[in-house]
């Protein structure tokens, strides 16, 4: 019963709305018309309430949200039974896993089964094989009915043949082991054909409980449709008891047969082996069945509440119903009282009519009356204005000729002041382009002056540039040169020293020293003559820097001038171009002047010729006038004679107007009595227009009805449609949601590693910018040791130019005394201590000057040191970025690793969708090989007539083909899913790349830092070459 309540749900949720899922697109459009119709339609409706009455609208609104308002009540239940009924499908969905559980039970109790029977002894197979053919030959002709088993080796018609000629039991030989093996493995196949066949029947109950979903279906559908056409009819939780009720007892009925049939095969077909697997089965099956009836239970629960809603649906659709029949009695009373004010009406118009006609009548009589008496004064009156009329033709005429004469002369005085105007325009217009053009000429004489002075400046830059390489060069090979003379100098001063070690005589090398020291004298002269000519030429290249940086400025300044010339010739263009435009302008207005004052002339002509015209006229008109004060004289007398027959008239007409006063009074009172029955019209006039518009209403109400009817049933079946796309949505948001967290776990995985990767990036980018920090701090204190050597070199100079002075007077005082000392020499001996004294002088300056040389030699050990601290600073520095690279290194080969990872995964994922394809195709073999079994079995039992029942048994085999194409759709949404697990491995693949070219990127950047390590070591070795010139 559980069974069928969940199936008959699970239909009523499926074929509730229409089979056009694939035409949603459609529907939708024709939702957003009919919104968009109904939208048009309020407004309508709106506008034309807006005009009528205010309170019948308000009752017709009332009505219309009632229905509204229990429209909605209707689609939230229809909503809230689309909940339950997306519940008891996943109760069906349950049921299914539960049965595909007891399947792979079965098959795992078969498996076990098959070992243990492999697993016995030879010993005793007899006995379980008499046990076996005994239950065998017992059940072959339970219920009436055989099934063949499924084992292929074996002829089973050859058995049925053998059976039916001997049904004896025959006892075989203990002997005969052969024999008893090859029984006993036919044996076992017959235990795994009846199992399959058991299998095969459960399928079978399960595809007839199919069936009898499927028309639960249908009958659920078949109700929904009489609800809809007929809401009077019975309530749907009647019908939906009812046909529950016969549900259970098919169910009651099924469960009967099957139980019997499970207990015949059970008796019949089962070994003991196979009866304790069935009684695990049967207890697995109990624990099953107490759960399905708590779902079940839980089922009827819902089904309860399931009633109540639909009882309360009925009420409103009960409610709505009796709402449509207040409207409908409204709409009849207000038809008849439309009918009612249509026979007034047409009464209204007879008697207005009627009236009509005699008040046309009386007044034809009236205007004859006057009429005739009017006709005579009125020919005089015409007269005397036809007069009046020619002597105002003749005052408008002259005053119309002054009008014009002054328009003349205005505009006359105009155009001699806009010529005035134009000729200083014109004047003032060739001024400034003479000044325009005198401007353009300056600016492009300073342009091409600028112009060569830049070319010049740039031709003197070019030059101090030659000139400066060329005295770097020069000066580089003169100290060269200096240098390698130094350093033979020096070497030749360790040689002697080598040889004073040696215990040499002391005369030679007082000589070699003399000849030495005269040596080096010379050298330090020529070193600063050099240096000198080094200083000039500094000094030289000092002021060709100023002066080049003087000429940039100039430049600069001159690329500022040639800019604001250059915005000013802009600015002037622009003027020229306005002042063009100008004038082009006044050309054109003078031109239209030109053209008006022509047309002014041409117009005073014309007004000359009518004025000549006029004076002709004017005395025409007195030749007329005369003759009309003649004719004047004679209308008098007539005139004369006109008013005696006037009184004569007016007495007549007085006795006249009396009795028009009594007609008119009269009528007067036939008036008032008309006035009131025109106001009794109108009225029923404007009540017809009243019912006219109610009518209107009526006819928009129904339209707006049927449009909402219309509405209803499209709403419904869009949340029925809706309803199964979110259901539909519900299992695949399920299956991505599964693969969007395994996909999310890699990706965040992933993500994780690169931003440690990035981190540890941004540290490497952040040491290397500190690093150039450092690297620019120590060019720079190398900067200031080069200055500070600079320095020293100057001293140096400073100190060889005072000894060479200073050795240079002594050199004087010892030529001035040198004939002196020289005969005191040769005539004394005193002399010689002289000399040993100045020796000695010499020796203390000497030693005065090894000292400095000494306190040099200090300055630069520590520069040496503060070089080499520098030197095992990089080298720290090269180690620390040696390890990052292995660390790098590292994390590249560990996301290597998880590439290789995620691509054997897809080759996993790949071989799994190959075994799934190789055994869909298995599967499909195994359907074709059924199917040609089923078509032997046919022929089998046409030419049998007592084994046509099992026909139906193989008619079920196209449920199973079913089966397959479901299992195909299956197997298409297993390939999309695959393809979106490659579409993610190809994205993580780019990822990876990414992450390569970074990794090149951090390579190259290594190169880089080498690179500069390399130029910092040179630096290093230029210092300490440098350093080591300078120690002698």
């Amino acid at each position: 019963m559980r069974r069928a309540v969940q199936v008959a749900i699970a239909e009523v949720s499926q074929e509730i709305t229409p089979a056009s899922t694939m035409e949603s697109s459609s529907e939708s459009e024709m939702y957003s018309r009919s919104r968009d119709h109904r939208s048009r339609r309020r407004d309508a409706l709106r506008h034309k309430k807006s005009r009528d009455l205010a309170t019948d609208s308000v009752g017709i609104a009332e009505k219309i949200d009632t229905l509204a308002d229990t429209l909605q009540d209707a689609s939230r239940n229809l909503n809230k039974v689309d909940q339950m009924l997306g519940q008891y499908r996943e109760h069906t969905d349950d049921h299914s896993d539960a049965i595909a559980t007891l399947q792979d039970s079965l098959e795992e109790s078969i498996h076990q089964l098959q070992s243990q029977r492999l697993k016995r002894s030879t010993s005793g197979c007899s006995a379980s094989f008499s046990t076996l053919h005994s239950s065998l030959e017992d059940g072959n002709n339970f219920g009436g009915r055989h099934h063949n088993p499924t084992s292929p080796l074996t002829d089973y018609r050859s058995l049925e043949m053998s059976n039916r000629r001997s049904a004896t039991v025959r006892f075989r030989d203990p002997c005969q082991t052969e024999e008893q093996v090859h029984s006993l493995h036919q044996a076992l196949r017959d235990l795994r054909s009846d199992q399959l066949q058991l299998g095969h029947e459960i399928d079978q109950e399960i595809l007839k409980r199919n069936r009898s979903d499927i028309q639960t279906r249908k009958t659920l559908v078949d109700l929904t449709k009489q609800i809809q056409e007929s809401p009077v009819e019975e309530a749907v939780s009647l019908r939906v008891e009812k046909r529950l009720q016969k549900i259970e007892s098919e169910i009651l009925s099924q469960q009967q047969m099957v139980s019997e049939r499970h207990c015949k095969q059970q008796r019949g077909n089962m070994s003991t082996e196979l009866q304790t697997a069935l009684k695990r089965c049967d207890a697995q099956n109990h624990s099953s069945e107490d759960s399905y009836r708590n779902r079940f239970l839980r089922s009827e629960s819902e089904i309860c509440k399931l009633e109540q809603d639909l009882e309360g649906v009925r009420k409103q659709l009960v409610r709505s119903e009796s709402g449509q029949g207040a409207l409908f009695q409204q709409i009849e009373d207000m038809q008849a009282q439309l009918l009612r004010s249509e026979r007034e009406r047409a009464q209204l118009q007879r008697e207005i009519s009627v009236l009509r006609f005699q008040h046309r009548s009386v007044l034809e009589l009236q205007e004859r009356a006057a009429e005739e008496g009017l006709r005579q004064g009125g020919k005089v009156l015409e007269r005397e204005l036809e007069d009046l009329r020619v002597q105002l033709r003749q005052n408008s005429s002259l005053n119309e000729t002054q009008e014009l004469k002054r328009n003349v002369e205005r505009k006359e005085n105009e155009k001699k002041q806009l010529a005035l105007q134009i000729e200083v325009l014109s004047s003032d217009l060739e001024r400034r382009d003479h000044q325009q053009l005198q401007i353009l000429k300056e600016v492009q004489a300073l342009s091409e002056d600028r112009g060569a002075e830049l070319a010049k400046v740039e031709a003197q830059l070019a030059e101090n540039e030659k000139k400066k390489e060329e005295l770097r060069t020069k000066a580089q090979e003169a100290i060269r040169q200096w240098k390698a003379k130094c350093r033979k100098l020096e070497c030749q001063l360790q040689e002697l020293k080598e040889r004073q070690s040696m215990n040499q005589p002391t005369q030679a090398l007082a000589e070699r020293e003399s000849i030495l020291r005269q040596q080096i004298e010379g050298t330090r002269k020529q070193l600063a003559e050099v240096l000198g000519h080094l200083a000039q030429r500094e000094e030289e290249v000092r002021q060709c820097n100023v002066d080049l940086a003087e000429a940039r400025s100039q430049l600069v300044i001159l690329k500022e001038e040639l800019g604001d010339s250059r915005e000013s010739l802009r600015s002037l263009e622009d003027e020229t171009q306005r002042q063009s435009l100008i004038q082009t302008r006044l050309r054109e207005e003078n031109q239209k002047l030109e053209k008006r004052l022509e047309d002014l002339g041409n117009r005073r002509e014309q007004e000359h010729g009518s004025l000549i015209e006029l004076q002709a006229l004017v005395k025409s008109l007195s030749a007329e006038r005369a003759n009309l004060n003649s004719r004047l004289t004679e209308a008098e007398s007539f005139r004369k004679e006109q008013e005696n027959r006037l009184v004569l008239v007016q007495e007549e007409k007085a006795s006249l107007s009396q009795q028009l006063q009594l007609e008119r009074e009269v009528h007067q009172r036939e008036l008032g009595h008309l006035r009131q029955q025109e106001d009794k019209i109108k009225q029923n006039h404007s009540l017809h227009k009243t019912l006219r518009l109610y009518h209107q209403e009526r006819e928009e109400l129904k339209a707006l009805i049927k449009d909402l009817k219309t509405e209803a049933v499209v709403d419904k079946e869009l949340v029925r449609v809706l309803q199964q796309k979110l259901d539909r949505m519900k299992a695949e948001c399920d299956i991505l949601t599964e693969q969007l967290s395994s996909s999310a776990e890699s990706h965040a995985k992933l993500h994780k590693m690169c931003q440690m990767l990035k981190e540890e990036l941004e540290v490497k980018i952040q040491f290397s910018e500190q690093m150039e920090e450092r690297r620019h701090a120590a060019e720079d204190s190398m900067a200031e040791m080069q200055k500070k050597i600079a320095n020293l070199k100057l001293e140096q100079t400073s100190i060889l130019h005072a000894v060479e002075s200073e050795i240079d007077l002594a050199c004087k005082a010892v030529c001035k005394d040198s004939a002196a000392k020289l005969k005191a020499v040769m005539l004394t001996s005193g002399q010689q201590n002289d000399c040993h004294h100045w020796l000695a002088e010499m020796k203390t300056k000497l030693q005065w000057l090894c000292d400095e040389v000494c306190v040099h030699e200090t300055q630069e050990k520590k520069l040496t040191r503060v070089v080499q601290q520098c030197k095992e600073q990089m080298k720290t520095l090269k180690q620390s970025r040696d390890s990052e690279q292995q660390n790098l290194l590292d994390r590249i080969t560990e996301l290597e690793r998880l590439l290789q990872g995620i691509v054997s995964e897809k080759q996993d994922l790949l071989e799994k969708s190959r075994r799934k394809d190789d055994e869909m195709r298995s599967l499909q073999d195994r359907v074709l090989d059924l199917e040609m079994s089923t078509r032997l079995a046919l022929d089998h039992l046409e030419s049998v007539p007592e084994k046509l029942s099992l026909l139906e048994d193989f008619k079920d085999l196209e449920e199973s083909q079913r089966q397959r194409e479901a299992v195909e759709q299956r197997y298409a949404k297993y390939k999309e899913i695959v393809g979106a697990l490659q579409h993610q491995l190809e994205e993580s693949k780019r990822r990876i790349q990414e992450y390569r070219d970074e990794k090149l990127d951090a390579t190259s950047w290594s190169l880089h830092l080498d690179g500069l390590s390399l130029s910092l070591r040179s630096q290093n070795k230029s210092l300490t070459g440098n350093a080591s010139t300078q120690m002698p």
